[in-house]
């Protein structure tokens, strides 16, 4: 199961949750002290935070970073509340530097990478400030720009670049001795250079929107305006286009092109990576012109002592040796970019176009909604055991998908009345299949195939759900004698096809008594499912067991991450 840390939209709905931001605007100031830097990086953050799911329904370009609004906001984040930031008085310098240094560990995504070299762009044009005013500042904005295209290995207009550098432009255009007029007619430079980035970038037009980066560029230096300005909060209006069938108020019905979306469905994205190396007498612009040949979207920053890396590769391998090549490696976050693409496609109600038949299932834990959604499910549903969806939910899942029929899988057996009703709610075609548990709705998942047709689709599936045998491993809550057998509450279970076969005194035994029971021989494949509450550690241990009690057999072993059961097991 993901870590906070590594689950950014967790991350930020805990904070937007858990914290209110004060920012102190009851006088707009003429020249920054450090403390004033730090104020209007904190207001810039908080608009950013405000707006962080307009951002996100922006992203298209690339198609899988689809959490900029997220990802900038927690490198802000991380930058405004550095533990460097001295306490007591400080300089702008001292303050710029301590930002910075905190968004360059904290940067998440190619966005905040970028947007981490502005804010050291930033620093560095104030190195030598006790205060900062008008002219200065925009100095430092014209600084922040030019060190963001540097950090990018083949800059691409249209993008929060250009938006960064039409704002150090405007800035120091700008004659203006106030702090105030000189941030407002670069913002404002900013926005007009955002309205255009679709002329620039294909991608953005056919897809109706502006750059995500560019916008958050905006949303930043607007909060920053209104501290300068004496506001509380920022005004800022963002057009985004809307989840299929969502309607949400205030934003216009304008969702992602659906043939910039079939542009797109059989594009290869391979893998984000992101790691943060640290070493001694390191080259930022060697390590950037190598990493450039192994990928693409590269984005590496820093210093000869710390160095951000992020690109997009379709092998991480050898950016990762690089990496350890160089010195030691912290905070390497790997993800499948194809995956969140499928994603991507289906928040806006999109399905390819050959398919005759879209596949919604029902899982819950993370783990297991990825293995369904990397087998072909256009949509999962949240649910299972004392979690179960309602026939609403899974409604709108399916009249989101653009098919000739659906396809449910309920995959528990309370869940199927709820699937039957929505299907007969549903005014397109769809079918339920009756797989009672997760081992069956992956099996028949396996049977799909799109290019079949849906009658085709529907006979394999159902055919498939008698391939495989479902265990379940859990602890019992109360004392029974079921089908024989005798359990104590606290007492390891294992359940067979629903069928209670064994109880013992820890989940090991529990897990081998069931195999035991099933009769597993040579030529079976065993998958275990580990818990929420299973560690990695050990459920490999407990599938290397399995391995040696019966060598004769192939044991697979996946983080599920479902909640109540400690092992969910298929047998093939």
């Amino acid at each position: 199961m993901p870590t906070p840390v590594d689950d950014a939209g967790k991350v930020y709905h805990s904070v937007r949750e858990g914290r209110k931001r004060m920012v102190d605007t009851k006088n707009a100031p003429s020249i920054l002290t450090g403390a004033g830097f730090h104020r209007l990086v904190v207001a810039g953050t908080r608009c950013v935070e405000q707006h962080v799911e307009a951002i996100n329904a922006l992203n298209v370009f690339p198609v899988p970073d689809g959490d900029t609004g997220i990802n900038m906001f927690l490198t802000l984040r991380s930058g405004e509340s550095s533990s460097e930031i001295p306490s007591g008085p400080a300089t702008v310098a001292e303050v710029s530097n301590a930002v910075a240094k905190g968004t360059l560990l904290g940067a998440r995504g190619n966005s905040g990478v970028i947007f981490s070299q502005f804010l050291r762009g930033l620093a560095t044009a104030l190195r030598e400030c006790d205060e900062c005013d008008a002219s200065t500042m925009a100095t430092a904005i014209a600084g922040g720009a030019a060190a963001a295209y540097k950090a990018v290995s083949q800059p691409v207009e249209g993008t929060m670049l250009t938006v960064m550098r039409a704002a150090g432009e405007e800035a120091q255009r700008s004659s203006s001795s106030s702090l105030e007029d000189m941030w407002q007619a670069s913002l404002g430079a900013a926005q007009e250079a955002l309205a255009h980035t679709p002329e620039q970038l294909p991608v953005l037009r056919e897809a109706g929107v502006v750059d995500a980066g560019g916008q958050g560029v905006v949303a930043f230096m607007a909060g920053a305006l209104a501290y300068l300005q004496g506001k509380t909060d920022a005004t800022l209006d963002i057009t985004t286009p809307v989840q299929a069938g969502s309607g949400s108020p205030g934003h216009e019905a304008t969702d992602v092109s659906h043939d910039f979306l079939e542009h797109t469905e059989e594009e290869a994205y391979g893998y984000c990576t992101q790691l943060l190396i640290r070493g001694a007498d390191m080259d930022v612009d060697s390590v950037r012109d190598q990493i450039a040949v192994l990928g693409r979207s590269t984005v590496v920053v820093g210093d000869d002592s710390l160095i951000k890396v992020h690109t997009h590769v379709l092998d991480p391998g050898p950016v990762v040796s690089l990496g350890t090549s160089l010195g030691t490696l912290d905070q390497v976050k790997i993800e499948n970019m194809d995956t969140m693409h499928q994603e991507f496609m289906a928040l806006h109600g999109y399905v390819q176009s050959s398919n005759a038949v879209a596949v919604v299932a029902v899982a819950s834990g993370d783990g297991l909604e990825q293995v369904f959604r990397d087998l072909g499910a256009a949509a999962v549903v949240r649910g299972g055991q004392t979690m179960n969806p309602s026939a609403q939910e899974i409604l709108e899942a399916v009249q989101g998908m653009q098919a000739q029929q659906v396809v449910v899988l309920p995959n528990n057996p309370n869940i199927l009345m709820a699937a039957q009703q929505a299907a007969e709610l549903c005014e397109n075609p769809c079918a339920v299949l009756a797989s009672r548990t997760i081992p069956q709705g992956i099996a028949a998942l396996i049977a799909y195939n799109p290019d079949l047709d849906a009658d085709a689709n529907v006979k394999a599936m159902t055919t498939a759900l008698s391939s495989v045998r479902s265990g379940e491993v859990t602890v019992a809550v109360r004392d029974a004698t079921i089908n024989g057998v005798s359990v104590s509450a606290g007492q390891a279970i294992a359940l067979l096809d629903g069928t209670l076969t064994t109880a013992g005194a820890t989940t090991e035994e529990a897990l081998l008594g069931l195999l035991e029971h099933a009769g597993v021989s040579e030529g079976d494949l065993v998958t275990l499912y580990g818990g929420a509450d299973v560690s990695s550690e050990a459920l490999e241990q407990n599938a290397e067991t399995i391995r040696q009690r019966w060598p004769e057999i192939e044991v697979e072993a996946v983080d599920g991450g479902q909640p109540h059961y400690q092992y969910l097991v298929s047998i093939e």
